[in-house]
């Protein structure tokens, strides 16, 4: 959709100019195995949750002292927020500030343009007013990660201070009809001069999966009553039919690269938890069946996520989502974890191509990938550990240590939180990892 200069546009085009211009991974050692119990979550996996919290109620050394850190970060969440989409200075085209909006964040003035119309695209380099507080993304990203530290702390110490204002973030944000964001995104990843919002933007929403698994834990605390929990599964509902019945909805699923793949997997994900278990496999169908034989080389290697600036990130990234697809699965009483596409390509194949990145071998012996931390991989070894057995995995987990120590940022204190903990991570070498807790302000992966 062409665009004239909205005051949105404007604003947004005179702040960038000004911008511009300025284990063996099971702790018993025991053989893993391929079935999980069925659960009521999606990216968590409520076997291994428990555990972890039982590990951390007898004493383990590294869970009492992630745990430590995360009420601390918790502590810190309780001052913040609540927050809105009625926060943005920004003003959506439609006019109604309920509507979520944000800016495509590798989309910058074009200098050869008195007024910088339209906007040009520099993929890989992040043009900062995507990532200001006028907008949208931020913010709920924030507000997610929030929500997420409250929760878990709410599972492991059962106090409920934690669970209320987890509870107060979500009301805010989704439920309240003062405040609450409408459900729909018509105006995501808008690029100024061009589009209004763009099907790219879907992937901003992608979130929500683990989201759920949030209000899920939420459910044993009074702060989140059943009533609530439907509320939030009214507004997921709503949202997946816009999903379904936009255009840019239906354009985000058919994307080729990763932003179909996440769209299918949001889809799959909200239809299983508001009880669609038809639409749900039916999405879990199209991301195995069709997209994963037209996306992946028999290799696992990824054309379209390699092609980008930022190969080992965007193959990664695209990894995520089919693994998510995969969860759904499990809930279903289906196994994606062993099927093989037509051209053979599985879960494992794509796996196996990232394993060299860890050592720099292979295909990424020479690839420059700015602001992949290898050390996210753990989330995904750990998984094709416990789902197929090889030492390969256990052993390529141990080689992200050296790593991670000399990383800048680790996501592996929430990862001992909501996984199994190698028994080779001992106290000592996970001070190392992280000598102060200030490395690991991120989710497990991300």
């Amino acid at each position: 959709m062409q665009i004239k200069r909205t005051s949105l546009l404007a604003s947004i085009l005179s702040l960038s100019v000004t911008l511009t211009a300025c284990q063996n991974t099971i702790d018993t050692g025991s053989a893993p195995s391929t079935k999980t119990k069925s659960s009521t979550y999606l990216y968590l996996d409520e076997n291994w949750l428990n555990d972890s919290y039982q590990r951390y109620q007898a004493g383990d050394p590294v869970r009492q002292l992630v745990v430590k850190r995360l009420i601390t970060k918790a502590e810190q969440g309780l001052t913040k927020g609540p927050v809105s989409v009625l926060d943005k200075s920004h003003v959506p085209p439609s006019g109604d500030k309920h509507d979520y909006i944000s800016i495509g964040p590798y989309w910058w003035p074009d200098p050869t343009k008195p007024d910088g119309l339209p906007w040009k695209k520099r993929d890989g380099k992040v043009n900062p007013t995507s990532a200001t507080g006028g907008t949208d993304k931020t913010t709920m990203n924030n507000m997610l990660f929030q929500i997420s530290d409250l929760t878990l702390a709410y599972h492991y110490t059962k106090e409920e201070k934690y669970a209320k204002h987890a509870a107060l973030l979500i009301k805010n944000w989704f439920l309240d009809p003062a405040t609450r964001m409408n459900p729909s995104l018509n105006f995501g990843q808008a690029v100024p001069g061009d589009s209004d919002g763009r099907k790219y933007g879907i992937i901003e929403t992608r979130w929500f999966i683990r989201l759920i698994d949030d209000v899920n834990l939420l459910s044993h605390s009074k702060h989140f009553t059943h009533t609530d929990e439907n509320q939030f599964k009214t507004w997921i509902s709503d949202y997946l039919t816009w999903l379904q019945t936009n255009e840019l909805g239906k354009g985000a699923c058919d994307a080729h690269n990763n932003h179909g793949t996440y769209c299918e997997a949001q889809v799959a994900a909200y239809a299983l938890y508001t009880g669609d278990k038809a639409l749900a496999r039916e999405y879990v169908e199209r991301i195995f069946k069709h997209r994963l034989p037209e996306q992946v080389k028999p290799t696992g290697a990824q054309p379209d996520e390699l092609a980008r600036t930022r190969p080992l990130h965007y193959s990664v990234f695209n990894l995520e989502a089919y693994l998510y697809a995969a969860r759904v699965a499990d809930q279903l009483g289906l196994d994606y974890w062993q099927y093989k596409a037509e051209n053979g390509v599985g879960l494992q194949e794509i796996i196996d191509f990232l394993l060299p990145a860890i050592k720099k071998q292979g295909y990424w012996a020479n690839v420059k990938d700015k602001k992949m931390r290898r050390g996210r991989l753990y989330y995904f070894l750990q998984y094709a550990y416990q789902r197929y057995g090889d030492d390969k995995y256990r052993q390529a987990i141990e080689d992200l240590y050296p790593l991670i120590i000399k990383e800048d940022r680790s996501e592996l204190a929430q990862c001992f939180l909501i996984m199994p903990k190698p028994d080779s991570v001992t106290l000592d070498l996970y001070k190392q990892m992280d000598p102060t807790g200030k490395k690991s302000g991120y989710r497990c992966y991300y």
